[in-house]
């Protein structure tokens, strides 16, 4: 469960460098960091281009899913929230005992990896013509390596299994198996293919104008507040930024490196940019995703989250995930940087600046 929401709340972290409502941000590099900033580069500097979203479309008050009507098409195909979809061929859903490929299954953790995988990975490739074909490929073979979903899958299952005995197991099971937590699990699946991203988007641009009602908001608050999901986004944002600028630090010449601590400094002053930011995302998100379904089920949902199977839950699915992608990502900025070295990413920046018609 919720781990669609820590994929949802990447997209927050990357728009950071272009929110709808804030200032112009500008990017460039500096020796072998790449810097954001909403004030001009200096003098001289090689600007970078920003990731840029396509327009998103206009959502009118009617538009958006109501907690108790049925939902449009773009909230989550009612098909899909009505009829779950059927366990891996190697997962057994029954009255026994829980097994742990089955508990990561029913609550989403495994449908929806490969497209935390693809989210975090993504953040690592170059952008198209920033670097040349036969780097581009390099970096893209690095990636691939080491975000290989089902390898990173074995790890969080071991890592699940630690933390979690069989009794725990049998107590998760009650709800991952039951009608509504099947349900559920449906609707944050459906809700995290790459298609749909552009619907939380409008949905989200819409609560400006179209509040949710109060009731409702303070449900979705209580699920952020319970499974933490504001603070596991913004950890998982952290990691992939903190893993590039600790390698370019690595990297850099020893004149030109900047020290550990300073790095580690400027990757904490961005936690509180983040987290207000997540924070306002993740709540829109949700308020999206459960849509479908009624005040009292949202509400059953929270208190199975806070109850002790749980919270047992997201405590070990959460540990489990952070730990393997921050291992994860300070491998693969380091391996990316020996593949294409710092210097290179500048050179193809400036040949593109000197290229780029005025």
């Amino acid at each position: 469960m919720r781990r669609l929401l820590a994929l949802l709340g990447i997209a927050a972290v990357a728009a950071l460098a272009t929110p709808a409502h804030a200032l112009e941000v500008y990017r460039w590099i500096e020796g072998a960091t790449v810097v954001y900033s909403d004030q001009p580069p200096p003098t001289g500097a090689v600007l970078t281009s920003l990731p840029r979203r396509a327009p998103l479309p206009v959502v009118t008050a009617p538009d958006a899913p109501r907690a108790d009507t049925p939902p449009p098409v773009e909230a989550a195909p009612a098909e899909t929230a009505a009829v779950p979809p059927p366990p891996a061929a190697d997962v057994i859903v029954g009255a026994g005992p829980a097994t742990f490929d089955e508990i990561l299954e029913l609550s989403g953790m495994r449908p929806q990896l490969p497209g935390i995988v693809r989210a975090l990975a993504a953040e690592y490739l170059p952008a198209a013509g920033q670097l040349s074909e036969h780097d581009t490929a390099l970096v893209g073979q690095v990636v691939a390596r080491h975000f290989a979903p089902e390898r990173l899958y074995a790890v969080i299952r071991d890592d699940f299994r630690r933390r979690v005995d069989h009794k725990g197991l049998d107590a998760m099971a009650v709800w991952f198996r039951s009608p509504i937590g099947r349900r559920i699990t449906a609707l944050e699946i459906a809700a995290s293919r790459p298609e749909v991203a552009p619907k939380i988007d409008a949905y989200a641009a819409g609560l400006k104008t179209s509040p949710a009602p109060a009731a409702r908001l303070e449900l979705v608050q209580r699920l952020d507040w319970v499974t933490g999901t504001s603070h596991e986004t913004t950890e998982l944002g952290l990691s992939i930024a903190g893993s590039v600028a600790r390698a370019a630090a690595a990297a850099a010449p020893a004149e030109r490196r900047t020290r550990a601590g300073l790095v580690e400094r400027r990757v904490e002053e961005m936690r509180g940019q983040m987290a207000a930011l997540v924070g306002q995302n993740v709540l829109a998100q949700m308020l999206y995703v459960y849509g479908p379904l009624s005040d009292a089920e949202l509400k059953e949902y929270v208190d199975f989250l806070a109850s002790p199977p749980g919270r047992a839950y997201g405590r070990a699915a959460q540990s489990a995930l952070l730990r393997v992608v921050r291992e994860v990502a300070d491998r693969t900025a380091l391996e990316v940087l020996r593949a294409v070295p710092p210097q290179r990413w500048v050179s193809a920046q400036k040949a593109a600046g000197a290229t780029a018609p005025r």
